[in-house]
């Protein structure tokens, strides 16, 4: 994950994930939740970043687990992206599972398009508003949770009750081959990259071998600023 940062030059913060041995745990779900003990402590751990989104006062922020593969044209996909996402907006889904396509919003020039949200799944890769954030820790509850947060985040799309859009087709995906989710029982994941940019630094081959790391989550700071610049280091001559 360090070499892709490194590669588009992002400006990136690590918020270490609870894991399901932290004490913290036990503050915030109950314990006996037919969730288990690692969904119980993905969730509480997008709660916590909620929280810090506005303690922190940013406008924005990229939430990233750490087994994601970005498209080689990152920069561009999203600079064209940004062009057409409407204010105000809560979520956006740069990564998803099993979303369907939705309503489309504005034009692109790249394959890459913006639609409205329909019910993606997975949080490997979506950002929050400052907006988006306020909403969310009033809808999803870390104390008594039901369902696991990404599936939580899918029913209130659905429920109109945050304004939600997703990009088709992803341009981050989440790399499973050889690296397991902790949270997740299956391994089987059907999405890959036409331009990985795993693959252009050599950091998969043709075995699809992986280095496993301890599962973080990792936060791009004020989405649309350090974007942006990075976007305007990539695109302008």
């Amino acid at each position: 994950m360090d070499k892709q940062i490194s590669y588009f030059n992002l400006d990136v913060e690590y918020f270490e994930a609870v894991s399901k041995d932290d004490k913290i745990l036990n503050k915030f779900t109950n314990a006996n939740s037919k969730m288990t003990a690692g969904q119980r402590a993905c969730y509480v751990s997008h709660y916590l970043i909620y929280q810090s989104i506005i303690e922190k006062g940013f406008n924005n922020a990229l939430i990233l687990e750490d087994d994601v593969d970005f498209d080689t044209n990152i920069t561009d996909i999203m600079a064209d992206i940004y062009q057409n996402l409407p204010e105000p907006w809560d979520t956006l889904h740069v990564g998803h599972c099993y979303e369907m396509i939705g309503q489309p919003v504005g034009s692109s020039s790249f394959p890459n398009k913006l639609y409205q949200s329909v019910k993606p799944q997975c949080a490997h890769a979506y950002a929050v508003s400052n907006s988006g954030a306020h909403k969310l820790l009033k809808l999803i509850d870390p104390i008594k949770p039901i369902i696991p947060v990404d599936y939580k985040i899918s029913l209130i799309i659905r429920s109109k009750n945050i304004i939600s859009y997703s990009i088709h087709p992803q341009p981050i995906i989440q790399w499973k081959e050889g690296n397991p989710s902790n949270v997740a029982q299956t391994s089987n994941y059907p999405f890959s990259l036409t331009n990985s940019t795993m693959n252009l630094l050599g950091l998969i081959d043709n075995n699809l071998s992986y280095n496993n790391n301890r599962k973080r989550i990792q936060r791009i700071l004020d989405l649309k600023s350090h974007f942006q610049r990075a976007f305007r280091k990539q695109v302008l001559p």
